[in-house]
């Protein structure tokens, strides 16, 4: 498959989580679509604190919606399971949540007096979580990455059948 049909069909397919997706498909697509989540994430102000910022990521994952649902048909037609796309997107996540607790926490018991204390006991849980994360985030890129890298699963699997081989 060549880079204007890997596009297109990235594109047409964003919304499809089912099926296969082959290594042309996926790797030409994929620098395409790494654009949008990483613009949205430079242009969207993540130091205002609004009611949990949900629909910050909310516009994040819509942003890599393509690019998640590309990896999570390629990861199927290597005959692993598509869900392993996000675990490399975990521990944002997870950084995020307890990022977003340790404010409201701190906030709505700094009337009462104890905010403080709150605050400083959740530093101490949130600097090895922090830590932790990027530990894990470097952890699974690696493997991830290389389940991208992998050939097509020869004939049908629990996927469909195999793009390449698909008789005419």
């Amino acid at each position: 498959m060549g880079p204007i049909k890997a596009i297109a069909t990235g594109l047409l397919k964003s919304p499809v989580f089912f099926g296969r997706a082959t290594r042309s498909e996926f790797w030409w697509f994929a620098p395409i679509a790494i654009v949008p989540p990483i613009w949205v994430g430079n242009e969207v102000a993540w130091d205002k604190f609004e009611f949990w910022g949900i629909w910050r990521v909310g516009l994040l994952m819509l942003a890599a919606l393509p690019l998640i649902s590309a990896g999570y048909r390629r990861l199927q037609d290597a005959g692993e399971d598509g869900y392993q796309i996000v675990f490399p997107f975990m521990p944002c996540i997870i950084l995020w949540v307890t990022y977003q607790c340790l404010f409201w926490f701190s906030w709505g018991t700094a009337f009462v007096g104890i905010g403080f204390f709150i605050g400083l006991i959740a530093l101490l849980v949130l600097i090895p979580a922090y830590v932790f994360a990027l530990f894990v985030s470097f952890m699974t890129i690696g493997p991830t990455i290389r389940l991208l890298i992998l050939p097509s699963q020869q004939g049908s699997n629990a996927h469909g059948p195999n793009p390449i081989e698909v008789p005419s």
